[in-house]
């Protein structure tokens, strides 16, 4: 009895979704190119699409969120694939390739949340796995910059993995000494594009490692400013000729470079309630 009433629901669900789809075929549809996002279906309407798997509709999700081509960069591509890769978590949060693609693209994007929400639910799920719950603890400290959790989850992962325990615990304590270091952040990304094997992805992680060397430099340049001239720049431009900075550095992603009220270099994508220099 229960399983026809699922059975009913389903095919109500299913009528419904297609009697809308017949009601907006004659609207007009706005362009739109093959490798952004612009739809993203209702978790139970997903369901239904994939006969009631919720595996099926996590792979589905993946899938999709894979086919978004490194050259984009608008915001609501990845708004939409940070809901994606959520509903996939959702449905199987031990998906690899989910929470992976998720921790390499999502943070990095201004999908700090959505990135966060898989990689919880895969830590939690994945208990033989240390790699989610250290993704978890990185984005912790570098994004949210919340060291307590950032160290607690370093040491799951530590215990996840007896072998690399002393590093990750080291790891955590330097992350509690030295907070927002560019140069750990590269670290991950290099090791992640070099255990790659998709071209595409690796490209996105590559260009994101250029990005993160054009914020070094411009650190590298704040803080000579700041021993030259015994303050803080007031713009961007006031760091070429300092650290042998002879231009900006160009950003792959063009989404650029900033700085914050107190004259630190940021990742324009990361920070909220700034004005671009």
């Amino acid at each position: 009895m229960r399983m026809l009433l699922v059975l009913v629901i389903m095919l109500l669900a299913w009528a419904g979704f297609a009697g809308t789809g017949l009601l907006l075929r004659d609207h007009a549809r706005p362009e739109a190119r093959a490798e952004v996002l612009r739809v993203r279906m209702p978790i139970p309407v997903q369901l239904t699409y994939s006969a009631g798997d919720p595996f099926l509709a996590a792979n589905l999700n993946v899938f999709r969120s894979l086919m978004v081509a490194a050259s984009v960069t608008e915001p609501e591509t990845y708004r939409i694939q940070g809901q994606l890769q959520a509903d996939a978590a959702f449905f199987n949060p031990r998906h690899e390739d989910n929470y992976y693609v998720g921790a390499a693209i999502l943070p990095w994007n201004g999908q700090v949340t959505a990135a966060q929400d898989v990689l919880l639910k895969a830590a939690q799920s994945r208990e033989w796995d240390m790699w989610p719950a250290f993704y978890y603890a990185f984005n912790a400290m570098y994004f949210e910059r919340d060291m307590n959790k950032a160290g607690h989850w370093a040491e799951v992962a530590a215990q996840r993995h007896p072998r690399n325990a002393p590093a990750l615990r080291d790891m955590a304590a330097k992350w509690y000494e030295r907070g927002d270091d560019p140069e750990t952040a590269l670290d991950i990304l290099v090791a992640m594009h070099d255990q790659s094997a998709d071209e595409n992805f690796r490209a996105l992680l590559a260009a994101r490692v250029v990005r993160l060397q054009g914020l070094q430099q411009l650190r590298k340049a704040a803080s000579e400013y700041r021993q030259q001239h015994a303050r803080a720049p007031s713009r961007l431009d006031d760091l070429i000729g300092h650290a042998g900075l002879e231009a900006l550095p160009e950003d792959p992603l063009q989404l650029g470079y900033l700085l914050s009220a107190e004259g630190q270099p940021l990742l324009a994508d990361h920070v909220k309630q700034q004005d671009s220099q």
